[in-house]
Parts: C-alpha cells; sequence; structure tokens
C-alpha cells in the first residue's frame, strides 16, 4: 500500500467516522479549513 493509498483509506474511515458521530450536523466550507490548519483533517 502506497502513502497515497493509505491516506485516502485514513480520509474514508475519517468520513465515516464523521458521518457516525456528527449526524445532520455538516460541517461548512470554513470549518473544514480550520480543521485542515489545525491538521485535524490532512489533505493528500
Amino acid at each position: 500500500m502506497t502513502k497515497k493509498e493509505y491516506k485516502e483509506l485514513l480520509a474514508d474511515k475519517y468520513k465515516a467516522w464523521e458521518e457516525e458521530k456528527i449526524v445532520g450536523i455538516p460541517l461548512t466550507k470554513e470549518e473544514v479549513e480550520e480543521l485542515k490548519k489545525k491538521g485535524i483533517i490532512k489533505e493528500n
């Protein structure tokens, strides 16, 4: 598994977790950008 494939797998797992934990409360683009800045959401 390449590093990129691993990151994509992690992103998918995070999305699944997020949907389970935060159902009905979608994140805004601003919130997503803030999470990326803090390193909580990693971009490929």
